[in-house]
């Protein structure tokens, strides 16, 4: 079942759930005319399969009862976090497991509460599924056997796309806020401001553009794991009004206080992106790594291009998603995506699928 199916992402996870696997599905959501128009298109080009839709508010645990009976696997792709755990609450209950797309990295801690149920049930919970997060701890982890001594991973990316509406932007406007981003310089995780951007060369679409660290937790247990003592995650804004206007104003309120600005930051930053949209949607995400082998210093990059988001996120997810399928990931647990797969066949998965990668 993919909860919010017929939403910006949702519906295109429907979509590549049709064309990659050969799971039914159910679209639910809300908004039950939405779901039946993605629904009826889906089934007109997917003929055999079933397609189902019904009502479900991912606040209200009654409905999510109903919809979630005789489900194997929910998806969560609404921008729900603050309701993240009556979903997982009802997950449990009706024998479900659960995957989500959510970016807030409180999700993760919300999610932890329940590890003990989690197990106990025989569930499998992933969370932190698409590109960013999901990919960064893959990309990392598939450079380990370039390297005697991997000693530099940094991942960077771009990307241009629309939002829906407002509330669409709120987990970026949040994390931005929340200012948790981490960087680890010289084996030291240190807390990371705009000071610490890199200036990266993308492609000629992008050009050079400044990049900003994150939070990415699943980036964390890799210092020890690879023995990398320089690493973060980075990503550029989307155009000069929102790095310059609206991430500067979010920082400024919301180190005022937690939360303040979110629906003012969350307009502004709707407005600036649908505003100055080019209309060439893509995303350019990379890996720039450094370290030694055979006695020289090398560089290795693992770059991947994608013409749209949410595709390139849909992709990401149905990737790890072949590894719960076929019983890969099948040990009962809550997990992050970037932890959980297997890096050298979700970044297989992703080509075979139509993703651009190279590396050099």
């Amino acid at each position: 079942m993919v909860l919010g199916g017929y939403g910006g992402v949702g519906k295109v996870i429907s979509e590549n759930l049709l064309k990659h696997t050969t799971t039914d599905i159910t679209i639910a959501g809300r908004n039950l005319e939405k779901a039946e128009t993605v629904a009826n298109r889906l089934r007109k080009e997917h003929p055999n399969r079933q397609i189902k839709t019904i009502y479900a508010d991912a606040t209200d645990r009654g409905s999510l009862i109903i919809a979630l009976k005789n489900v194997d696997l929910v998806i969560v792709a609404t921008t729900t976090p603050d309701h993240i755990g009556t979903i997982a609450e009802t997950a449990i209950e009706t024998d479900t497991d659960m995957i989500d797309i959510l970016v807030r990295g409180d999700v993760v801690d919300k999610l932890t509460e329940f590890r003990e149920n989690i197990v106990s049930k025989k569930r499998i919970f992933i969370t932190q599924a698409g590109f960013h997060p999901g990919l960064p701890a893959p990309f990392i982890k598939y450079a380990k056997n370039k390297f005697d001594d991997y000693q530099t991973a940094n991942v960077v990316m771009v990307m241009n796309s629309k939002f829906e509406k407002p509330e669409s932007t709120h987990e970026i406007i949040n994390e931005i806020g929340a200012s948790n981003a981490k960087i680890l310089k010289n084996s030291l995780w240190l807390k990371s401001s705009y000071k610490d951007a890199l200036n990266i060369q993308f492609s000629e679409e992008f050009g050079v553009r400044k990049c900003y660290p994150l939070q990415m937790r699943e980036v964390y247990p890799l210092e020890k794991e690879l023995g990398i003592k320089n690493m973060g995650v980075y990503s550029a804004g989307f155009n000069a009004f929102v790095d310059n206007f609206v991430f500067p104003l979010t920082m400024l309120l919301q180190s005022i206080k937690k939360g303040m600005g979110t629906k003012l930051s969350g307009k502004l930053m709707h407005w600036g992106i649908n505003k100055y949209y080019t209309g060439k949607p893509g995303v350019e995400f990379k890996l720039l790594a450094k370290g030694m082998k055979d006695g020289l210093y090398k560089d290795y990059v693992l770059e991947c291009h994608s013409p749209d988001a949410f595709e390139f996120t849909s992709l990401a997810l149905i990737a790890c998603l072949n590894q719960y399928l076929d019983r890969t990931i099948n040990i009962p647990g809550i997990y992050l995506m970037g932890n959980i797969v297997e890096e050298t066949r979700i970044i297989d998965d992703l080509r075979k699928m139509g993703v651009q990668i190279r590396d050099n």
